[in-house]
């Protein structure tokens, strides 16, 4: 089995994990604990992208909150799952904003909050760094996420979930 094989073989993951975040979002009220013994606010906005694997056909929300409208709950139902969304984390006075793809696990169009320093040198260390805190963020998230999906409590989790999008 080649590298494409493999990626297009674990291609689900990406797209669960998305799945398991909104849930978890929604569910914990928007505050996740990571690994670290920290916790983050986590939420999707703007933009969510849904697609079926075995058809063409996505999905493509945006509002304010897509997450909340019925037409993304109802995707979920059709057996549409995320593929892209715009997502908001926040820990403490800090707060990043970016869209999350799911197949590829990658970020894009990152705002980071403001920067503290004035030093010109000093700005790219403290943008390089809190680059590297979103990183360790979504990696302590997924992280969590592989524990519980590779775990004997998937099947209670992979239940929640369904009666949560059945609600």
């Amino acid at each position: 089995m080649d590298l494409v094989d493999k990626i297009e073989r674990s291609r689900f993951l990406g797209r669960e994990f998305l799945v398991w975040l909104w849930f978890e979002s929604e569910r914990l009220e928007g505050v996740l604990p990571l690994p670290s013994g920290e916790a983050c606010e986590l939420w999707l906005e703007e933009q969510l992208t849904l697609v079926a694997d075995m058809e063409k056909a996505e999905s493509k929300l945006k509002a304010g909150a897509p997450s909340a409208t019925p037409e993304a709950k109802e995707a979920l139902r059709q057996g549409k799952l995320p593929t892209k969304a715009k997502m908001r984390i926040s820990r403490g006075p800090q707060s990043w904003s970016f869209l999350f793809d799911a197949d590829s696990l990658a970020v894009a169009g990152v705002k980071i909050p403001a920067l503290i320093t004035e030093e010109t040198d000093e700005k790219f260390y403290e943008r390089m760094q809190l680059v590297e805190d979103l990183e360790a963020m979504i990696g302590g998230l997924y992280e969590r996420f592989l524990e519980v999906r590779t775990s004997e409590r998937w099947a209670q989790e992979a239940d929640a979930v369904r009666a949560w999008v059945e609600a």
